[in-house]
């Protein structure tokens, strides 16, 4: 999806009372525009777009203060996204699609981090990400009066609402990815990838997308496939290739995460081993383990709040298996 500036603002020619950024705000609209229009230099670009976004903000504080004061003529702000042309009279369009544009830059990042798995530079951009488009949304939902023909979805706030989600969901496969990496304990990666498929979940309540669907059955597979070691770690055998031979998916989209299709592509392997293991050894009865929480659960559930494993008691243990916890990743890793 491509983004343009269209036209010349010249705010010092707008306020009827001289304002000292007023100059340095147009030229640095001038400059996102230049750079929008070329893409020479991704990094320069975002370093500019971060610029204008400060001037502009600070610009929109000052209009609301002194509202007061005539303008010597209506702005008019003028954006293309994709084939769609935005125009509106409204201020707070340049603090929106700014910020719009800025996650653009910062998506292609994201995907290159992961990509060539510089997990944890990968995760901080995800959660940068993430504070952008929940601004996003917070300065929407302020624009009171925006008019139908503005009906453009980066306008929406939902919208951005699902796209935070999505980021958070993906700084989560980050963290996975880098528990995979380190040998991470099963009851560890289980509940990161929980935690993934909570957001990845609301994203697709908020606004459904293919992205947010996808990653979330990946997340959702992970999910049970952490949970069938779990099973077999704690003795419940028959219930561990239960679990992992019903939520064995082939078809999986998992974008740049291709550590995570690694580990899941280990599931036939382990269903044959463990089919074999416990016919030569264990003897134990296939059968479902206690269900996981549901995903209708996980959307209510407090960011704070991690739902643990169903403790499953296997026949020839009786004790108390006790509570299973994260404790081998890090929000740092």
């Amino acid at each position: 999806m491509n983004i343009h500036i269209r036209g010349t603002v010249e705010f010092e020619k707008i306020l009827s009372e001289p304002w000292r950024h007023a100059i340095e705000t147009t030229r640095a609209r001038m400059a996102v525009q230049q750079l929008l229009d070329t893409q020479e230099s991704p990094t320069h670009l975002e370093t500019q777009l971060q610029n204008y976004i400060v001037k502009m903000d600070s610009m929109l504080h000052h209009v609301s203060q002194h509202h007061t004061q005539p303008l010597i003529e209506q702005p008019l702000f003028e954006w293309s996204i994709g084939d769609t042309i935005i125009q509106t009279p409204c201020w707070r369009i340049e603090t929106i699609l700014p910020r719009f544009a800025l996650g653009m830059v910062k998506d292609r990042a994201v995907h290159e981090s992961i990509s060539s798995e510089q997990f944890k530079q990968a995760r901080a951009l995800c959660l940068s990400q993430e504070k952008l488009h929940i601004a996003c949304a917070s300065k929407i939902a302020q624009w009171k009066w925006k008019l139908p023909h503005l009906n453009h979805d980066v306008l929406k706030v939902q919208w951005h609402v699902a796209k935070a989600d999505i980021y958070r969901g993906m700084a989560d496969l980050c963290m996975l990815s880098t528990g995979i990496q380190k040998n991470t304990a099963s009851t560890a990666l289980f509940t990161v990838a929980q935690r993934g498929l909570r957001h990845f979940a609301r994203a697709v309540t908020s606004w459904p997308s293919d992205q947010a669907k996808d990653l979330m059955n990946v997340a959702e597979s992970l999910r049970y496939y952490y949970s069938s070691d779990i099973l077999w770690s704690k003795g419940s055998y028959g219930q561990s290739i239960d679990r992992l031979e019903r939520w064995h998916h082939t078809k999986l989209e998992f974008g740049p995460f291709s550590v995570l299709k690694s580990e899941l592509g280990k599931i036939p392997f382990l269903c044959r081993e463990r089919r074999q293991t416990n016919d030569g050894a264990y003897f134990d009865t296939i059968k479902p383990a206690t269900k996981l929480a549901d995903v209708s659960e996980l959307i209510h559930t407090k960011e704070s709040t991690d739902i643990p494993h169903p403790v499953e008691t296997p026949a020839w243990d009786v004790g108390d298996v006790g509570e299973l916890s994260p404790p081998e990743l890090s929000e740092t890793q």
